[in-house]
């Protein structure tokens, strides 16, 4: 299996908006109450299973302990999920990942807007004592639209940190659009693989195209308000089918990049069928495509 080094197979002239990457919604919410959960396993486990985008929110407890979040769901320590990220960097030389770390952003309830607050002087320390951004992160670019998995290499570096306020330091705004409509993310799982794919019509851009695979629950929507496992369980007998239609459409699959979803330690289904998009989009080195498709079964 190749999942821990899939990216050691890629082209170097490779874009990384062009790259198809494996991504994990909500990344840091493992262990939390099963109404805010989104992952299963720690960030470690995630990137033994090919994930390399992780989506991190942050907060601060009374101690003003930072902390991972889903909304008012609070989690591990921030601490620990810098450590995970850490143990990647060390483990295997080959993978670069995306960092999307920010503070959770405000929500409004009706009359009531909940604020989140994670002071970017701690964050920034904090990435400063375990995963060293001035030595690993990636930030010599203009546009992220210009950057080649090559780039990265050649620069030794390990990571990109986004945060599109640039909070801390080494960090890069980057263009990106995440697409999502309360209607079709609340549709039941049938529906929502039926619609969702038109979202790759609906919106453009020369950034990240960050696809979501998982279902919102919502009041007022057709699955309302529900825990994202059990939504799992029913929308993974779809999931293939969601990810062939991008195969089997061209325009969709030129624009496949980051394609996240939930529970992606579950199995090795999501991500190996979201990685055999790079074979079709020949983002991979013409004499090792066997040994990579063989490597994801």
């Amino acid at each position: 299996m190749i999942y821990k080094n899939w990216m050691s197979y890629i082209k170097d002239d490779v874009k990384l908006t062009s790259l198809v990457i494996p991504g994990a919604h909500n990344a840091g919410s493992y262990g939390m109450n099963k109404m805010a959960e989104c992952q299963k396993d720690n960030l470690f486990t995630q990137f033994e299973y090919g994930i390399r985008q992780f989506c991190l929110r942050l907060n601060t407890n009374k101690k003003g302990e930072i902390l991972l979040a889903h909304g008012m769901s609070k989690g591990d320590y921030f601490e620990n999920a810098l450590k995970d990220i850490k143990k990647m960097i060390d483990t295997n030389d080959s993978e670069i990942l995306l960092l999307d770390i920010r503070e959770y952003q405000p929500q409004k309830f009706g009359p009531i807007e909940l604020h989140y607050k994670a002071d970017p002087k701690v964050v920034d320390e904090m990435l400063n004592n375990y995963i060293q951004p001035e030595k690993y992160a990636y930030c010599d670019f203009d546009s992220i639209k210009d950057v080649t998995i090559g780039d990265i290499r050649k620069s030794g570096k390990r990571y990109i940190l986004i945060n599109y306020d640039e909070e801390y330091k080494y960090s890069k705004t980057c263009e990106c659009i995440l697409p999502w409509d309360k209607k079709i993310n609340g549709a039941k799982a049938v529906n929502f693989t039926n619609q969702t794919l038109k979202f790759f019509d609906e919106y453009q851009t020369d950034g990240l195209y960050w696809f979501q695979t998982q279902q919102t629950p919502n009041p007022g929507t057709e699955i309302g308000l529900t825990n994202p496992y059990k939504l799992d369980q029913d929308l993974r007998n779809y999931f293939e089918k969601l990810i062939k239609g991008i195969a089997d459409t061209p325009r969709y699959l030129e624009k496949a990049n980051i394609i996240a979803g939930d529970f992606m330690t579950y199995d090795y289904m999501k991500s190996r069928a979201i990685l055999k998009l790079n074979l079709l989009k020949k983002n991979v080195v013409e004499e090792l495509e066997k040994e990579y498709e063989e490597g994801l079964s």
